[in-house]
């Protein structure tokens, strides 16, 4: 059997499972996962590699209509730019939506879709929040109604079903990737850099540990990243563009910032495989989130 090699762009509306799918296939979180939309702001390669084939995985923010007021930031339109520009020459592209059924937003995404060359797998997530697994046939037909899909698998991204169903969507990609030699080290599981995945973390407890409280317009941006022989030491700013925020973030006491820090850290020991030394700092830059030439400062450059 010939090997196969192929880049797959996994798009869907914020929230759809994306980032959770993708970290499912490669056995490690390489995407960050909350329950919060608009998670992921970055494109960011999951790469996958058996004996058979390698598979570089396209996780995208979740596409979004910016004809709302509350989504006409230069930042909500920098991550539409950047998750639409992903699906351009990849070989399969994975849409993803969930078993409670289309909706507006799911509809919004097909619709940018449809001028894509590639084969189209709808990936039908979440399919353990049915009674049944056989609840889902008639979204399944709806489904296929509703454009040429190359495939229609419905999965479970987080696990909690024997095997999500996982294999088989691995099986139907492979179908449709080209012969080629594998274009990534066999052991390469991401093109980012561990600083860059440590900002990520760090951002990812933000969304987790303050929830719904969370400022939308938050960053952060990593200071200081030394790699030593049996530890890591490093700094980090969280941008808000608020005293408010900054206070939000701080806490009571500075309970909510340690606790974001005291979670962060473990990931990153996890991440790293060292002992880590982890300093955060919060700092006020008002309207970083509407502005292009911070955004670009604070790592916003793929859809600028």
């Amino acid at each position: 059997m010939a090997y196969k090699f192929g880049f797959v762009t996994i798009v869907g509306k914020p929230n759809a499972g994306k980032s959770t799918l993708m970290n499912q296939i490669i056995g490690q979180k390489i995407s960050i996962t909350s329950h919060r939309p608009q998670t992921t702001r970055h494109r960011i390669l999951g790469i996958h590699t058996d004996e058979h084939q390698q598979v570089v995985f396209v996780d995208t923010p979740g596409i979004h209509s910016v004809t709302k007021k509350s989504n006409r930031k230069t930042i909500n339109r920098v991550i539409n730019k950047t998750a639409i520009a992903s699906i351009d020459g990849v070989d399969v592209v994975c849409f993803m939506i969930t078993a409670t059924g289309w909706t507006e937003a799911d509809k919004h995404v097909l619709n940018a879709l449809k001028e894509v060359s590639a084969p189209i797998v709808l990936v039908i997530n979440k399919v353990d929040m049915l009674k049944s697994i056989n609840d889902v046939l008639p979204l399944i037909s709806e489904s296929s109604q509703m454009a040429n899909f190359a495939d229609i698998v419905p999965v479970c991204a987080m696990g909690r079903m024997k095997g999500g169903n996982i294999d088989r969507l691995m099986e139907v990609i492979s179908a449709y990737l080209p012969e080629a030699e594998a274009g990534f080290d066999e052991d390469q599981i991401t093109d980012r850099s561990y600083r860059f995945l440590v900002s990520e973390l760090v951002r990812e407890q933000l969304f987790r540990r303050l929830g719904d409280e969370l400022p939308y317009a938050t960053a952060v941006e990593v200071t200081q990243f030394e790699m030593l022989d049996d530890k890591a030491q490093i700094s980090a700013d969280i941008w808000v563009e608020r005293d408010s925020h900054k206070a939000m973030v701080i806490g009571k006491r500075g309970e909510a910032l340690k606790a974001i820090g005291t979670s962060a850290r473990l990931n990153c020991e996890t991440l790293l495989e060292r002992k880590v030394f982890l300093e955060l700092f919060v700092k006020v830059r008002s309207g970083w989130s509407d502005n292009a030439r911070d955004l670009f400062s604070l790592g916003y450059d793929e859809g600028i």
